[in-house]
């Protein structure tokens, strides 16, 4: 196979050099209501590589983004986050898998529980390249497909954009009696 960044011949995805080349830049964002948003890849750098969700190959570059993100969080980390870990709409695409789940699914090395289908969203219209008045018109209408009452909640999305989507979820949960912590993302798209 050849690297999808340079076009040399390897083993993976990415060859080892391209995939040393993704560089981890952590940043915070605070939305309303005191709400941490924890992001790891500058958009800028990733976007192309978000984009491959659209696409069957999609499922080995988001393993690789949340593997890199999660072994950050190791090595930042003294203790385990003792929470469960909920996805934003994180059900299974005509592409055979859930982007979300994929980095639930390394996050329980952090010993965060993955709850996984849980938060879904009854509007499916996409919110890619909209403006922030199509998104205040069009929200998620999330339904909850558990109980998430008493539990400590990080929100797990791969991107954040607006913010609303996020705190959207977070209304959703805290309204079922959940207590929503923060948010973890692979990338942040605000400039």
């Amino acid at each position: 196979m050849r690297c999808l960044l340079c076009g040399k011949w390897c083993f993976g995805v990415f060859c080892s050099l391209c995939c040393d080349g993704i560089n981890i830049s952590p940043k915070l964002r605070q939305l309303p209501s005191d709400f941490r948003v924890y992001s790891f890849y500058e958009y800028s750098h990733i976007q192309y590589l978000l984009q491959a969700k659209y696409h069957l190959i999609g499922h080995r570059i988001y393993e690789i983004l949340c593997y890199k993100a999660i072994v950050y969080l190791q090595d930042s980390l003294k203790i385990p986050l003792n929470a469960y870990g909920i996805g934003i709409d994180d059900k299974v695409g005509f592409r055979g898998y859930a982007h979300n789940a994929i980095f639930l699914k390394h996050l329980k090395k952090l010993g965060i529980k993955p709850l996984f289908h849980t938060l879904l969203a009854r509007n499916n219209v996409s919110y890619a390249g909209k403006d922030l008045k199509f998104r205040q018109n069009n929200p998620r209408n999330f339904i909850l497909q558990r109980n998430v009452e008493g539990k400590e909640i990080i929100l797990i999305d791969d991107i954040i954009t607006t913010g609303l989507t996020l705190q959207e979820a977070k209304r959703s949960i805290e309204y079922a009696g959940g207590k929503v912590l923060m948010a973890l993302v692979l990338s942040d798209a605000d400039t």
